[in-house]
């Protein structure tokens, strides 16, 4: 599907791998933003445990570019 199909609130898979399922946040200026959860962990370890780190990334491209992206649930936010 084309960015400029999308709707709010559409999953989509903005790459392939772990964490590359996104969340269409926002329509407007003429840019759609993503958002998606991330998790990293350090390269070391304290106590025996690993150290990790969670967050959400956003990610934004223009309603006028030609990427494509597949949908895997269309939003129902109005």
């Amino acid at each position: 599907m084309l960015i400029s199909e999308l709707q709010l609130g559409d999953v989509v898979e903005l790459f392939s791998g772990a964490y590359g399922t996104a969340t269409v946040k926002s329509i407007r200026d003429g840019n759609v933003t993503f958002f998606r959860p991330y998790v990293a962990t350090a390269d070391f370890e304290m106590g025996g445990t690993a150290i990790c780190y969670t967050g959400i990334e956003e990610v934004t491209f223009m309603l006028d570019s030609k990427q494509e992206f597949e949908v895997y649930q269309r939003g129902t936010l109005k």
